[in-house]
């Protein structure tokens, strides 16, 4: 479909999450990249950048902080291109109030079906070899155009199995009414939007040529739903281990510190884990939430006088916070694969996670796997590791070197390893499925 060093490939993601940064740049070393289509990114030095600089350096400093998430010397920014819309359209969703709901509706479902169809305009005036799509980004459009076309189209899956999702709400609203509400913390859990959302996920799954997804959780969860396992590729994600790294000067001993890091959700099992706490704490141990609180905390109010909220934590401050912690646990419900849990394997965290959370720990190797939603077996592996520092020294260094192993290199390798398999030219796309795209 294309020779090797030709440029023809599109990547299409409306954020910057790091996996979708990072293909980019495997790609574009492998000069596999024809055009990155994102929203707003950062392009570095410019007149507007050098003014900034020159009448306002402190604010410029501030703003380089922030806007340096938007940004990657590896990508070649020549071949990125930006929608500011989509930006400007998640502020207008963030300012709608709850109460309502239909008007933000309506702006979030413009918004993806906007980047969708200028994705697939984009697909039709370029002709490139090849589609790499992120999750949300095609469903209605370019999936559809790509086959029409005869363009090879991978979907990168950045979320578990919608059908997972769905029964993980309906339990969760069954035997945890009073967590529920913050199920996604200060985001509006709409059931309406979410079904839309699930619709579009399940199309991508199966218009898609090649499916990656990042834990061998999900690929189960889709094989058992139907979906060819031949179709599916297990890419795990990764740390920064350069900037990730333990603490040297860190003693095992009988004090512990427990640390959970991320939103501060039901998605991500908050309610076991400040119930198992309660099971285990003890003097010389503590429990660290490191994020940010839904703005009407609800049922969290009555456990926070037993944990130490850390709050939200910036980017350069991330490592030496978590590199400062003991022990890691992350008891999530749904996740795609949490960058977060490869970043405490790299700074030699024993970590106690479940299945879902899509970590690659090993149990009782770097640390625990435990069921979902079960406080007892939660608090029995917290108490181990907190009250045996031998244990938890000898899992740290094989945690640290569990990360080694899942670096962003290694991520490169099986993105243009699945593209250029997805595209050999002895595959035959799929064609001839229709689209009003234009």
């Amino acid at each position: 479909m294309f020779a090797h060093g030709t440029s023809r490939v599109l990547v299409a993601c409306p954020d910057a999450r790091p996996p979708a940064y990072q293909a980019v740049i495997a790609l574009a070393r492998a000069s596999l990249l024809q055009r990155f289509e994102t929203s707003f990114y950062y392009k570095g030095d410019g007149p507007l950048a050098a003014l900034a600089r020159r009448f306002a350096p402190e604010r410029y400093r501030r703003w380089q902080r922030i806007l340096g998430r938007r940004h990657n010397a590896e990508i070649p920014s020549g071949r990125v291109r930006s929608d500011w819309g989509y930006d400007l359209a998640l502020q207008i969703e963030n300012r709608l109030a709850a109460r309502r709901a239909a008007p933000r509706r309506e702006v979030a479902r413009w918004r993806t079906r906007r980047f969708d169809l200028r994705i697939a305009r984009a697909l039709a005036h370029q002709g490139p070899g090849a589609a790499f799509l992120f999750s949300d980004v095609g469903s209605q459009y370019s999936l559809p155009l790509c086959r029409t076309l005869g363009v090879p189209s991978i979907l990168s899956m950045v979320h578990g199995d919608v059908r997972e999702e769905q029964e993980i709400l309906r339990i969760e609203a069954e035997t945890s009414p009073d967590f529920f509400p913050i199920y996604l913390g200060d985001g509006s859990l709409d059931r309406e939007e979410l079904n839309w959302l699930h619709e579009r996920r399940l199309r991508d799954i199966e218009l898609a040529d090649r499916i990656l997804v990042p834990s061998e959780h999900i690929a189960g969860r889709l094989a058992a739903h139907g979906t060819p396992r031949s179709k599916i590729d297990v890419i795990p994600y990764a740390a920064d281990v350069r900037r990730f790294q333990p603490d040297p000067s860190k003693q095992h001993d009988g004090r512990c510190t427990f640390l959970f890091a991320g939103g501060i959700t039901q998605r991500k099992g908050i309610k076991y884990l400040l119930e198992a706490w309660r099971k285990v704490r003890r003097p010389g141990w503590r429990l660290q939430l490191l994020g940010a609180l839904p703005r009407d905390p609800g049922p969290l109010a009555a456990y926070l006088n037993d944990v130490e909220h850390l709050g939200r934590v910036g980017h350069a401050e991330m490592p030496a916070k978590m590199a400062a912690a003991d022990v890691f646990v992350f008891p999530s419900l749904f996740e795609g694969s949490a960058v977060v849990t490869y970043e405490a394997l790299a700074c030699g965290l024993p970590s106690i996670v479940t299945p879902n959370a899509g970590s690659v720990v090993r149990d009782d190797v770097d640390g625990f796997l435990v069921p979902p939603r079960d406080v007892d077996a939660l608090a029995t592996r917290m108490e181990q590791l907190g009250a045996n520092p031998d244990l938890r020294a000898a899992q740290a260094e094989a945690a640290r070197a569990r990360a080694m192993e899942f670096n962003w290199s290694r991520y490169h390798r099986a993105v243009v390893d699945a593209v250029r398999t997805t595209c050999a030219p002895e595959k035959t796309p799929v064609r001839g499925v229709g689209t009003s795209w234009n």
